[in-house]
C-alpha cells in the first residue's frame, strides 16, 4: 500500500526561492517527498529539486544563489524595482511603457516581450540541467496555460528546460513557448499552486506551498491602475479556491516582496524554512490522520460503494 506525498509549488518569482526552505526542513524531520508538481518558478526550484533527489538542499540554495547573481538577471531586476507598499509594484512601468509604444507604433520597430525569453531560457537550462524528465530522481511535472484554449497543461515528459520556460513565460514578459499545437504561456495563469494537477498523478495527501504576494497596492490614479488591481483580485480568489482542495498548506512569509527582487533571494529561503518549522507538528499529524484512513480504505474498503448502493464518508 503505497500512500505518496505530492508538493504543490506555487509560483511568484523570486519568492519561490522559499521552496528551498521547505525541502530543507522537511528532509531535516524525514517527510517523505513522492512526487512533486510546480507552477513557474515553483516548477523551476521543484524541477531542480527532483533531478538531485533528497538531501541536496544545501546546493539547491548555492546553485540557485549564485545564478541569481548573473547579469542576465540583474536586467531583469532592473524592469522591475521593488517599490514600496504604496507604490507600483508589478511591472507597470515597464508594462505602460510596451502598451504606449504598442499604440503609438502599430508594432513597428517595437520589441515584441519585455525580457530576453533566449537569456532566461540558458539560466532554465542551468538550473534543470538540460535533463529529461525521465531523469528525475522524484517524480516532476510542472503545469503551463495554452493560450489557445485556457485549458491547464501537465508537463512531464520530454525536455525539463522546455517545460519549465513554459510554465514560467509570464505573458508581455517572455514570449509563449510553441509545442506542437498548443502555446504555452504561465501555468500561474491558471493554477498559481498546482494542487489539482499533483492529485490527478497520483498524490494521496498534497502540501500547497503558496508563495503568491498580497494585495497592497491603493494607488488608483489611472485606469491601467485599476486594470491590474482587478487582475491581482481575481488571482487571489482563484488561488483561495484552489488551495482548499490540498490537505495542507504552507505559506511563507514573502508576500511583501516583489517577484522580481532577486537580491532578497537567501531572504525567501529563510522564509521558507521558518513557514515550514512552524508547520511541521501539524503537518505530520495531518499526513499521519490522512494515511490512517487511506490504509482503513485499502483494508476494509472503508468509503468504497458497498452493495446497497451506500458509501461511507471520511
Amino acid at each position: 500500500m503505497n500512500f505518496k506525498i505530492g508538493l504543490a509549488l506555487g509560483g511568484g518569482g523570486v519568492r519561490g526561492l522559499a521552496h528551498i526552505g521547505i525541502f530543507k526542513v522537511f528532509e531535516e524531520a524525514n517527510v517523505p517527498i513522492d512526487l512533486i508538481v510546480g507552477t513557474s518558478m515553483g516548477a523551476v526550484i521543484g524541477g531542480a529539486y527532483a533531478l538531485s533527489g533528497r538531501s541536496s538542499s544545501l546546493d539547491l540554495e548555492q546553485k540557485m544563489l549564485g545564478l541569481l547573481k548573473r547579469k542576465e538577471i540583474a536586467k531583469l531586476e532592473s524592469l522591475a524595482a521593488e517599490s514600496r507598499p504604496e507604490e507600483k509594484k508589478m511591472l507597470i512601468e515597464g508594462l505602460v511603457a510596451f502598451v504606449k509604444d504598442l499604440l503609438l507604433w502599430n508594432l513597428k520597430g517595437v520589441k515584441r516581450w519585455i525580457a530576453n525569453g533566449a537569456e532566461i531560457k540558458a539560466l532554465v537550462k542551468e538550473s534543470v540541467e538540460d535533463a529529461d524528465f525521465s531523469q528525475t530522481k522524484i517524480p516532476f511535472a510542472c503545469v503551463a496555460c495554452d493560450l489557445k484554449t485556457g485549458q491547464e497543461v501537465v508537463l512531464n515528459e520530454g525536455r525539463m528546460a522546455e517545460a519549465v520556460m513554459a510554465s514560467g513565460s509570464v505573458p508581455a514578459v517572455f514570449p509563449p513557448v510553441q509545442s506542437g499545437e498548443r502555446l504555452l504561456i504561465d501555468g500561474g495563469i491558471t493554477s498559481e499552486v498546482p494542487v489539482e494537477a499533483a492529485r490527478r498523478l497520483g498524490a494521496d495527501f498534497v502540501v500547497a506551498v503558496n508563495v503568491e504576494s498580497k494585495i497592497f497596492y491603493n494607488n488608483f490614479r489611472h485606469g491601467m491602475d485599476i486594470l491590474f488591481q482587478s487582475d491581482e483580485i481575481r488571482s487571489h480568489e482563484l488561488v483561495r479556491l484552489k488551495l482548499k482542495l490540498a490537505d495542507f498548506v504552507i505559506q511563507p512569509g514573502v508576500g511583501n516582496i516583489s517577484w522580481a527582487a532577486f537580491s532578497k533571494g537567501e531572504e525567501c529561503i529563510r522564509e521558507g524554512e521558518k513557514a515550514a518549522r512552524a508547520a511541521l507538528a501539524g503537518l505530520k499529524s495531518a499526513i499521519a490522520k490522512k494515511r490512517r484512513t487511506y490504509i482503513l480504505k485499502k483494508l476494509f474498503g472503508i468509503g468504497r460503494r458497498k452493495r446497497y448502493g451506500y458509501q461511507n464518508k471520511d
